[in-house]
């Protein structure tokens, strides 16, 4: 009979690493075939959900397997702690430059530019002013905007990334695939919506390398961040994250 680990089986490990790179390649292509024609809206969004579910739901597993498995010899905990808050500093980071970047924009230079005495106006100001100390509170206020205007991008763009945020804090599976698949619906409807927005881009790039763990799926999406010209802080911040995505696909 074969070794199991903390009730384990390696075998299965290896199967679900398998199935993970399969979806994440289903993904990618799915991606080609949409942006080449070969494939309508409506099948598109369907099989981009059924894989996305599915992904995150067999990383999960991984995870969830990974963690019952012996103690391995001792690792350099400083390294590794720093790298894990570099990676958290810097998710927060791009978060903020984007975020600052956004409230910057003069009306016309966005979809979101309403008059002052709008109502989305005024929630959108809102959640931007809470959006750092309380993302829950600001995701409920971008969702009273979505609820007055479905096709608001900016509230479709910052509800997605707040909502991949959230599955940091979670550990239900089931939980965890459901806020990254409003996410990812979230932030590619406001793609779909406005090309040139260059938030959306950027948020989906960081989710496909850092919770989808898929550099492959990154490329795109952050390449196309930097071809909307973000400000210098913002480039930075994103340039290395390609350069890992690049060299990692």
């Amino acid at each position: 009979m074969r070794h199991r680990a903390g009730g384990v089986d390696p075998d299965r490990l290896a199967e679900l690493e398998e199935e993970r790179r399969f979806l994440l390649r289903s993904l990618n292509d799915l991606e080609r075939e949409y942006r080449a024609g070969d494939i309508d809206e409506v099948d598109y969004r369907e099989l981009r959900d059924g894989y996305t579910v599915r992904a995150a739901a067999t990383l999960r597993a991984i995870e969830d397997g990974k963690s019952t498995l012996p103690a391995k010899p001792p690792v350099d905990w400083k390294r590794r702690i720093v790298s894990g808050v570099a990676v958290v500093a810097l998710i927060g980071i791009v978060w903020w430059a984007l975020a600052a970047w956004s409230a910057q924009r003069l009306p016309g230079q966005t979809a979101t530019g309403f008059d002052p005495r709008d109502e989305n106006t005024v929630l959108v100001a809102q959640a931007r002013a809470v959006m750092f100390d309380q993302p829950g509170a600001a995701a409920a206020l971008y969702d009273e905007v979505l609820d007055n205007d479905p096709d608001h991008v900016e509230a479709l763009t910052y509800r997605g990334w707040t909502l991949a945020l959230s599955t940091r804090a979670m550990e239900d599976s089931s939980e965890v695939t459901d806020a990254l698949k409003s996410s990812i619906d979230s932030l590619g409807r406001a793609v779909e919506l406005d090309p040139e927005y260059p938030d959306a881009h950027c948020f989906l790039g960081i989710i496909q390398i850092r919770f989808l763990q898929s550099p492959s799926g990154a490329v795109p999406y952050l390449e196309r961040c930097l071809e909307q010209n973000p400000p210098a802080d913002v480039r930075v911040l994103v340039e290395p994250l390609l350069d890992e995505a690049r060299t990692e696909s």
